[in-house]
């Protein structure tokens, strides 16, 4: 059945091409927050492009997607709508169409709406969600976990107050760095990664530093984030490295390089967030809990370890929507585990 025929059966299936509402007015999301990415050179990057180019081509290309990109606004509007224009999109077959190029709002933790893109989108995306209660209140839009975004604009009936959000309570950002599961592989929609579970629990700033494909630990990238100002620091790589060896050399290397700039940063230590092992993982595992035993043994009481087995115990059949990577319940496992770890590590206060 195709999309066309899905919406001349269900209107729920259907999305408008252009939004009509009474006095809607367009405003560029640039006069508000944004958090976790920033527009250089007319695109917004989640990293500066120098930066993520001495760390390969390849993460400079990924540091567009604009995976952990959030804005922040106060409306009392009673509706609320967004225009996109797309640097390009990704269509990646075990991604969901609205995680790759969708929008998520939030108010508070709570879920409003998703933004959801036709499917034939590639240059724009317009939609609009009418909300069922109209007050003053700070609403969160997250960005789409892969697709490039040169302008975003949010819209609102005109003569309702819109206005800056208050800022985060933790305003320093969790720093997370990782591979594709750290990027939102494959969240059902953005708004359900890990990260943004965590963000919203805690009301804190985040980076997403997660590079589907390739994040190797590079000394580069282990520099680049070692000198960034952050409340805590999460990661998980083993997945993108091309072999154990590969591992081996680099992830002790890259704890202690941030250590040694931070030596009272909270930083917690992942594996892959798999439950059944295979020979391979098993030895990238013992690595990881190397790297932590190392630094329990040698007094840091910042450091904490969860095991991808262990954050996926409850939910170890439904966890994965692809053999890989998790979905939905996979993130909602991690962000309750990682959210126990970060609340026990920094509480609910930006302290650093």
């Amino acid at each position: 059945m195709s999309l066309k025929n899905a919406a001349q059966i269900d209107k729920n299936f259907s999305m408008p091409k252009t939004v009509q509402r009474e006095g809607l007015t367009y405003y560029n999301a640039e006069n508000f927050d944004v958090y976790g990415v920033k527009r250089i050179d007319g695109v917004y990057r989640r990293m500066p492009y120098d930066a993520a180019l001495a760390v390969s081509e390849k993460v400079a290309m990924i540091s567009t997607e604009c995976a952990g990109g959030r804005v922040r606004f106060a409306t009392d509007s009673p509706y609320i709508s967004i225009f996109v224009k797309y640097r390009s999109v990704a269509k990646v077959p075990n991604y969901s169409h609205t995680a790759t190029m969708g929008f998520d709002l939030y108010s508070g933790q709570r879920y409003i709406g998703c933004f959801v893109p036709n499917m034939d989108a590639v240059e724009s995306m317009e939609g609009v969600i009418d909300l069922e209660e109209i007050a003053f209140r700070v609403y969160t839009l997250n960005f789409p976990v892969c697709s490039e975004i040169n302008e975003l604009y949010i819209g609102v009936k005109q003569g309702c107050k819109l206005e800056k959000a208050s800022v985060y309570s933790i305003q320093k950002p969790i720093v997370f760095y990782g591979s594709s599961t750290t990027q939102g592989a494959c969240a059902s929609r953005p708004g359900n990664t890990y990260e943004n579970i965590i963000s919203r629990a805690f009301d804190c700033d985040y980076v997403n530093l997660g590079f589907w494909g390739n994040a190797k630990g590079e000394q580069a990238m282990a520099e680049y984030i070692a000198g960034l100002k952050m409340s805590a620091f999460i990661y998980d790589y083993d997945y993108n490295t091309n072999n154990a060896e590969h591992l081996q050399v680099t992830h002790e290397k890259m704890f202690q390089i941030i250590r040694e700039r931070n030596p009272k940063l909270p930083i917690i230590i992942l594996s892959a967030p798999r439950y059944y092992l295979n020979e391979e993982m098993e030895k990238r595992l013992s690595i990881i809990q190397k790297t932590y035993q190392n630094a329990v043994d040698s007094g840091d009481k910042h450091v904490r370890f969860i095991a991808g087995k262990t954050m996926l115990e409850e939910v170890k059949d439904t966890a994965l929507a692809d053999n890989i990577h998790p979905g939905d319940s996979g993130f909602i496992a991690m962000a309750s585990h990682i959210g126990a770890a970060l609340k026990e590590m920094i509480g609910d206060r930006d302290e650093n």
